[in-house]
C-alpha cells in the first residue's frame, strides 16, 4: 500500500509511506528513506501470505513514526 501522510506540527512536509502485507513499512521523503522498518520474519500464528490487517497496522505505524520526528528537516 502506498500513501502519503502530512505532518500535522513543523513545516507542515508530506512524506511517503509504502505498507507492505507482512507488516514492513518504508518512509520517504522527496523521495529519500527517512525510516525503514521490516517486520519479523518468522512468529507464531504469522499468516505465511500476510494480511490486510498487518499492512493496515504497518501504515498507522509509519505515520505515528512520522508525527515522532524531531524536526520536519528531512
Amino acid at each position: 500500500m502506498n500513501s502519503s501522510y502530512t505532518r500535522s506540527t513543523g513545516a507542515g512536509l508530506t512524506y511517503d509511506i509504502e505498507a507492505d502485507k507482512h507488516g514492513s513499512y518504508t518512509v520517504k521523503l522527496n523521495g529519500k528513506v527517512v525510516e525503514r522498518v521490516t517486520a519479523l520474519a518468522h512468529y507464531l500464528g504469522k499468516p505465511r501470505w500476510g494480511s490486510q490487517k498487518l499492512e493496515a497496522d504497518a501504515n498507522e505505524d509509519a505515520k505515528k513514526a512520522i508525527e515522532g520526528f524531531k524536526t520536519d528537516a528531512g
